[in-house]
């Protein structure tokens, strides 16, 4: 194929059709009208003979050798743009597209609505589109350009993936205010108590119940959930136990009066990172949201850039009867934090 006789316009239109898979939103991402781009497919798919996109039941899904071509127009396209990114001024003011964010629903807890008011703010023509990571996990998504980035266990990354550390937490223990006491449960009544456990994609046997293993015992699972966001709910209306983040059962303790107890095994902190793939590095539009992402983060939980979140240390006095106003607890706790390191919640807790 004689390069010079292609319009390269149409790669484009191809890497825009890859990201949003939707003929609409690829249009209103390069300025195109709707007609011009379902055009420029047409013109594609007689260039490169192939179908391309074909309509699925979630969109458009890429044909094999759209999926073949992904990654090199986009790194092509990505070169010419760092190429000329440094004579441009990027406003996020003008930043007219959609973006992909998937999260853990922990990370959602935490930071959603911070991260949607400051969007909002600051770039006004954005479209926000948060999505759950597939059962294989969220770099496949990254690699497919099914989302920009995401917020969660960074885990072992391929050297084309990027991470970087947001905040640490770990897992804590919650229970009916009064049921255990200030000093927490005894491992015999923590096994003995009926347990809320998370399990997301029905996975099983998380760092809790291997600990306990270990010991030769278990524990009674009265209720599985796939997500942390609901369990402090059925623990306060069915008087179970759950062990979950810190930072869910600090935001919902006072609420559904709840103790917040340190488990009586050993559990290791986790951390929550900001991933990406490494073609997006020198994007100015994707180089800015990493930055109001971390920014957010930095406001949300008032850390810095290294170290761990000493929750445990104003466990004690969440755990009191007569618990101190929730003004003067959040006071103990961002007087203690520290700056922190990057999610890995278990399996199941």
């Amino acid at each position: 194929m004689n390069i010079s006789s292609v319009d390269l316009n149409l790669l484009v239109a191809f890497d825009a059709l890859m990201s949003e898979r939707n003929v609409t939103r690829a249009a209103r991402r390069i300025g195109l009208s709707q007609p011009a781009m379902s055009n420029a497919l047409s013109r594609l798919r007689a260039l490169l003979d192939d179908e391309l996109f074909v309509r699925s039941g979630r969109g458009m899904e890429p044909t094999a050798r759209a999926q073949s071509l992904a990654m090199p127009v986009s790194e092509a396209l990505r070169r010419i743009e760092e190429a000329i990114a440094p004579a441009l001024t990027f406003d996020p003011c003008n930043l007219d597209r959609s973006v992909r964010i998937a999260m853990t629903d922990n990370s959602m807890a935490v930071l959603l609505e911070a991260l949607i008011l400051r969007f909002r703010n600051a770039a006004p023509k954005l479209d926000l589109h948060i999505k759950n990571s597939r059962a294989a996990g969220m770099t496949p998504m990254l690699d497919d350009g099914e989302i920009d980035m995401a917020i969660g266990v960074a885990g072992e990354l391929e050297a084309r993936h990027r991470a970087m550390p947001l905040y640490s937490d770990r897992l804590v223990g919650i229970a009916r205010r009064g049921r255990f006491g200030p000093q927490g449960p005894t491992l015999e009544q923590f096994v003995a108590a009926e347990h809320v456990v998370v399990t997301p994609r029905h996975a099983t046997g998380g760092s809790l119940d291997r600990e306990l293993a270990n010991r030769g015992l278990s524990r009674r699972v009265f209720l599985t959930l796939p997500q942390f966001i609901m369990a402090p709910y059925a623990v306060a209306k069915a008087d179970l136990v759950a062990c979950l983040p810190a930072r869910i059962a600090l935001a919902k303790a006072e609420m559904l009066d709840l103790e917040i107890f340190e488990p009586p095994v050993a559990l290791d902190d986790f951390t929550v990172s900001l991933i990406w793939h490494g073609r997006d590095d020198a994007e100015p539009a994707h180089r800015w949201l990493r930055e109001t992402v971390a920014d957010v983060v930095r406001e949300v939980t008032d850390l810095g850039d290294a170290g761990h979140w000493p929750v445990c240390q104003t466990l004690a006095g969440m755990c009191r009867p007569n618990p101190a106003p929730a003004g003067e607890v959040a006071a103990e706790v961002a007087a203690q934090e520290q700056p922190a390191e990057a999610e890995r919640v278990p399996a199941s807790a």
